[in-house]
């Protein structure tokens, strides 16, 4: 057994966040607001006592900047960015504004139009496991999206999260990601 954990962290606000338009995978920059988001964490990181050997990061530029604002408050850089840390595809969905929609219908429609959620967190658990096997019995950050860490976290914790806020952390530990990439390969 092992103890070492994955601390996943959404990137900072973007201006298409705060409109409330569905971004997946379009490469949207962090505004001044995720910026400060970003610093916000990194400092609540700092402080907190908590130690990470590795930070990583999803390739688009909202995660990236956001990993760098973060690692230089922790005294990291950024290791290595896993493709497969991108967001949700929302295919043709993406930029949609959905602040009318209840989150069953928001849900509905991603599903109809976008990566399936069976897809996601097979490619979230397979990636996080990767991770565990990069870095043995290390204790890893990683930036990446709102829908990757909550239906990928969740189904590590066996339980449903709700929208994450930016900046928001979810910590999963390494025993808990292999025993959920086991159930994947039986």
């Amino acid at each position: 057994m092992t103890d070492s954990s994955l601390s996943l962290i959404r990137h900072g606000q973007t201006d298409w966040n705060f409109a409330r338009r569905l971004q997946g995978r379009t490469d949207i920059p962090l505004n001044e607001t995720g910026r400060e988001q970003a610093r916000e964490v990194g400092r609540e990181l700092a402080a907190s006592g908590e130690h990470w050997d590795v930070l990583v990061s999803s390739p688009l530029s909202r995660a990236r900047e956001t990993a760098e604002i973060i690692g230089e408050a922790v005294g990291l850089e950024v290791s290595r960015v896993y493709d497969d840390l991108i967001e949700r595809s929302f295919g043709d969905i993406e930029g949609y504004d959905c602040s009318h929609m209840t989150e069953e219908e928001r849900h509905a429609f991603m599903e109809q139009h976008g990566e399936h959620t069976a897809d996601l967190v097979a490619r979230g658990v397979a990636l996080l496991r990767q991770i565990v096997d990069d870095y043995p019995g290390q204790n890893v950050m990683i930036v990446s999206h709102g829908s990757f860490i909550r239906l990928t976290a969740g189904h590590i914790l066996n339980r449903k999260l709700r929208s994450l806020e930016n900046g928001e952390v979810v910590t999963v530990t390494a025993d808990e990601v292999t025993e959920a990439a086991s159930v994947f390969r039986s």
